[in-house]
């Protein structure tokens, strides 16, 4: 279904009134203004929230169609869907503004569902009906505008050669995924998509997962240290939210862990703010966020999902993926200053090789914070600094043309050095 401008102007003017509030029009618990005639019937639910969610469908279905992702039915059967989610669930609400605020979480993730497993049902009935030339675009092609993996699989070769020093092909990179999936002309992996994630999210983990133990089996990369929750660390900022969420809400238990993870690393809320929340004291706060991560690494290591090579890295390469660089600047700066180590001073004493760089991550993390940056800076510095992602990576994941990323880091990285060098002058 699209939509020419005026509808689009005219259907957005009606949200907006829909929104507004009128005494005597009550809805269950809610007062919503605009109750007309729709089409949609659902009993036990009054006429204004259905207008109400047949507004934020306009803006859901552009928020779809925007990433290239089609409906194929029409705003009334969303609706429908909807309402019926509305009236499985029953909540009460305290007041007014939560009660719309659950309308529109819930019509968001109703259609978002419903948009993704449509996608997959589509590509997996392609690839199980045999079209041969799909499969070809599909597993080999490279346009990122199209039906294909090429927009995560440049990702997982730039982190595999970064980390092994291994470049994959995309012609191996797609054999080996062709050939799990394939299954011998079963196809039976695809039946593992539970629809939790969109379709290429869940075929993400899956290639990473097969390639990693296909080139690991063919000698050619050694990923034979054991993993505990002791010697791996979650890649944090540099994994979107809606992954985390997506990892979080499946793996930890309802519980304090769970809320602190998600207001971490999904809600990215700062220490202060969370100090707050939790009603911690900040030293506390640190302590307990420290056990959660132990608790989902823990999960992570021991669980049969494909979520650990996605978000956990072994600390042992963090020896090269921070800038030694910076490190021999902290090491000049503290000449003279500790017999017992250059970082003394800073760090603690008696600090072995790991201890310092898992001490220097922790220290570059917490002051690029401080940085009047935009997210989007932090990131990308965070991103090439601290974690030694791949240009080409960073790159995609911001949506950039690596030409412009080269540039805005260099910038950063000089505006970092200026900020570095002004506090270690205030520190020191």
């Amino acid at each position: 279904m699209k939509f020419n401008i005026a509808e689009v102007g005219f259907r957005m003017h009606k949200l907006k009134d829909l929104t507004d509030m009128k005494k005597n029009e009550t809805t269950g618990s809610a007062t919503l203004k605009g109750a007309t005639s729709n089409g949609v019937k659902t009993p036990g639910i009054g006429q204004a929230v259905k207008d109400f969610i047949m507004g934020l469908l306009v803006v859901v279905r552009m928020e779809i169609e925007d990433r290239k992702k089609s409906l194929d039915v029409t705003d009334e059967q969303l609706a429908e869907l909807v309402l019926a989610r509305i009236e499985e669930d029953k909540l009460t609400f305290s007041d007014e503004k939560e009660e719309r605020k659950y309308y529109g979480v819930v019509t968001r993730e109703v259609v978002w569902n419903y948009a993704n497993a449509t996608e997959a049902e589509r590509i997996i009935n392609r690839l199980k009906s045999g079209d041969q030339l799909f499969a070809q675009k599909f597993f080999y092609g490279k346009n990122n505008n199209e039906c294909n993996i090429s927009r995560f699989r440049s990702k997982i070769i730039a982190q595999i050669k970064q980390t092994y020093h291994y470049e994959v092909s995309v012609e191996e990179f797609g054999n080996i995924v062709y050939t799990h999936l394939w299954d011998n002309g079963t196809w039976s992996v695809l039946d593992n998509y539970a629809k939790k994630s969109s379709f290429f999210c869940w075929l993400e983990q899956v290639s990473r997962h097969e390639v990693m133990r296909v080139l690991e089996d063919m000698k050619v990369i050694n990923v034979s240290r054991e993993r505990t929750s002791g010697n791996t660390r979650l890649l944090g900022t540099s994994i979107s939210p809606d992954v985390w969420e997506l990892i979080i809400t499946d793996l930890m238990p309802e519980g304090m862990y769970k809320n602190l993870l998600m207001a971490s690393y999904v809600e990215r809320k700062n220490e202060k703010k969370m100090a707050k929340d939790f009603k911690l004291e900040a030293e506390s706060l640190r302590s307990e966020i420290k056990k959660a991560e132990m608790a989902l690494k823990d999960k992570l290591i021991r669980g049969d999902s494909y979520y650990e090579e996605l978000v956990l890295r072994d600390k042992t390469p963090r020896n090269v993926e921070v800038s030694e660089e910076f490190i021999k600047e902290f090491v000049k700066w503290q000449e003279g200053k500790s017999d017992a180590s250059p970082l003394a001073d800073v760090f603690g004493v008696n600090l072995d090789k790991e201890e310092i760089n898992d001490k220097v991550v922790d220290f570059l993390y917490r002051f690029s914070e401080k940085l009047q940056w935009s997210d989007e800076d932090k990131l990308i510095w965070r991103l090439r600094f601290i974690e030694n992602t791949a240009p080409v990576e960073v790159a995609e994941r911001c949506g950039r043309a690596r030409a412009w990323l080269d540039t805005r880091y260099s910038r950063l990285n000089k505006k970092f050095n200026a900020a570095i060098r002004e506090w270690w002058k205030n520190n020191a």
